[in-house]
């Protein structure tokens, strides 16, 4: 998550569990192959934007022995997810994931619903950084928020979502928040194809695309054995 100590001015960081799955488009689903996408046995895990540690927890669950760092720039959220019996082991950093990262190698970056909200330019810089971190045979593994290819499919896909959110029962404050935000970072987003060349431009030698849902989507750098 940002540095804002509400989802998009909208909702609590404590609200934020609840109402996350009918947000995201897919977000259960986003969250499985996240997890069917790290390595076999990682060691070592890197989350930037852990949030309130859904993803960290899930991580843990399949992964036990794994040693966990999350990197998050709200307090609030960090103070969710350390209060998670669960998650007692993770090293949680409250930090923004532009600066120093906890030294590596890692096995695994992951990132989920949280790149988007820096600079195309700083993604491009994530991409980078964690590819320099990696183990060999590790994995940058992001799920994250795209705009549609064209300005038709961004209009499809907004209206989809804008209905599956009140289908979803989400708050109407909640919607008119997310709407608003999504429309004003509008210009700084890119599609999933941009993000895939990126991934490929910053030196992964096989990068795809496993998972679509809407305008969310997973891709998956995979390092140098």
């Amino acid at each position: 998550m940002t540095k804002s100590e509400r989802i998009h001015g909208a909702a609590e960081a404590g609200d934020y569990d609840h109402l996350i799955g009918g947000i995201v488009p897919g977000q259960s689903l986003l969250l499985a192959t996240i997890l069917d996408y790290l390595p076999d046995t990682p060691r070592r895990v890197l989350e930037l934007g852990c949030g309130t540690g859904i993803l960290t927890e899930m991580i843990l669950g399949q992964f036990p022995g794994a040693e966990v760092a999350g990197i998050d720039l709200s307090q609030d959220m960090l103070r969710v997810a350390s209060a998670k019996p669960a998650l007692r082991k993770v090293e949680f950093i409250d930090g923004d994931l532009r600066d120093a990262w906890p030294p590596g190698p890692y096995d695994a970056v992951v990132t989920s619903l949280c790149i988007h909200h820096v600079s195309p330019g700083e993604r491009f810089e994530v991409v980078g950084r964690a590819r320099d971190v990696l183990s060999p045979g590790g994995r940058f593994v992001c799920g994250d928020v795209f705009r549609g290819e064209t300005d038709w499919e961004e209009r499809i896909l907004t209206a989809n979502w804008l209905r599956g959110m009140h289908n979803a029962g989400i708050p109407d404050e909640v919607i008119s928040g997310m709407a608003a935000a999504r429309k004003e970072r509008l210009p700084e987003l890119r599609p999933v194809s941009w993000f895939r060349e990126c991934l490929l431009d910053a030196g992964f030698p096989r990068v795809m695309v496993p998972f679509t849902a809407g305008f969310v989507g997973l891709v998956v750098g995979f390092g140098e054995e």
